[in-house]
């Protein structure tokens, strides 16, 4: 008997999220982490730290003391915040929460901008919701007009907003999101806010009038990608149906201990870092700029992304080719879509970026 008839719709035609591995890496600048590792001083600590968790038992199925932690630092009741495996699991748990179809509607609707965070699309198809992508323009902007005639006609249960933008690096009003968000209260709006850091706009302020907007954020961003924490802060509401679907015990032990040592030792330290990778970003856009045939898309997120020469004379993939065999990583967009003749390189140390600008200027003969 074929499985085939068992897996669910609409993943059947869909790949499994990739990511490159080759060897001989010299500059990694494909996954918008922190270029930045722990001073070795506080690596010690950290594990002097982790030392004394007890893996023998379960991790704290509800995180108190995080909690208690981000809850203040963001100035928002403890009782608000859900916590996931990073923001990938939160998005996925939000469709799981909330999928069900409208009256006379056999599925229900997930509604987000097109190019953005590829987990939209696999976190709604992969729970049997429809996809609804509202196409950017050239420059990377939003029309939240169209946007708005989308919301209205299609009635989405879900509306997923990256605040800036993934893979573009742009910012669009934070604000007209919110107002959509108070136009449309039958519609969960989530402001993902994965990249506030090098941005710097946030809709938290907006949650008290707005019971039906959510305010996504992640730790993987500035200096702890391999802890795998993301949270949300959202009205009760909605933080209680998110409860009934999250997996026990989904945030391990040593992921806890090490994100609250972090967030409670080093918070200068990280912000430090984070003021970095704005300034390198400005001086790498100016540099890209300068390289003949390369238009760069302004970004207020760790990521720059950049087009090469035309969309669809492959150039772009072919420079890609010629850089990972070199050791040097970005992330290659260059396929039929909006996104053709794209590359996107994350800010690493200012050696990196020389690296990368050298190599890029090699592959591309300028």
């Amino acid at each position: 008997m074929s499985i085939a008839p068992l897996v669910t719709r609409g993943i059947r035609a869909m790949a499994a999220y990739h990511v490159p591995r080759p060897e001989g890496v010299r500059a990694k600048l494909d996954a918008n982490e922190s270029p930045h590792p722990l001073p070795p001083a506080a690596a010690e600590a950290l594990g002097r730290e982790l030392a004394a968790v007890a893996l023998h038992r379960y991790p704290e199925a509800d995180p108190v003391e995080l909690r208690a932690h981000l809850a203040a630092e963001l100035g928002v009741a403890p009782g608000a915040l859900s916590f996931g495996n990073g923001s990938d699991e939160l998005l996925a748990l939000l469709c799981a929460a909330f999928g069900e179809p409208r009256p006379g509607k056999t599925r229900a609707t997930v509604l987000y901008p097109d190019p953005s965070f590829v987990v939209y699309r696999i976190a709604a198809l992969g729970h049997g919701l429809d996809p609804i992508e509202v196409p950017l323009d050239d420059d990377m902007q939003l029309d939240f007009e169209l946007v708005d005639d989308a919301m209205t006609g299609a009635a989405p249960n879900l509306a997923f907003f990256a605040l800036p933008n993934n893979p573009t690096g742009t910012l669009w009003t934070p604000e007209r999101v919110a107002d959509l968000a108070a136009k449309h209260p039958g519609t969960i709006v989530v402001a993902d806010e994965a990249y506030i850091d090098y941005g710097g706009r946030t809709l938290l302020g907006r949650l008290p009038e707005l019971p039906n907007l959510v305010v996504l954020r992640t730790l993987s961003k500035v200096g702890m990608a391999g802890l795998r924490i993301g949270f949300l802060v959202a009205a009760d509401a909605i933080v209680r149906e998110v409860e009934k679907v999250r997996p026990p015990y989904n945030l391990g032990a040593l992921n806890q201990r090490a994100a609250l040592w972090m967030l409670r030792t080093q918070g200068e330290w990280l912000r430090a870092r984070a003021a970095d990778v704005v300034r390198e970003r400005a001086r790498l856009a100016a540099a890209l700029a300068d390289v003949p045939g390369v238009r760069v898309f302004p970004s207020e997120a760790n990521l720059i992304l950049f087009r090469v020469g035309k969309a669809g004379d492959g150039r772009a993939g072919a420079a890609w080719k010629a850089m990972a065999a070199r050791g040097v990583l970005v992330r290659n967009f260059d396929r039929p879509g909006p996104l053709s003749g794209c590359l996107r390189v994350t800010p690493g140390t200012p050696e990196e970026n020389d690296l990368f600008l050298a190599e890029l200027r090699l592959a591309l003969g300028a």
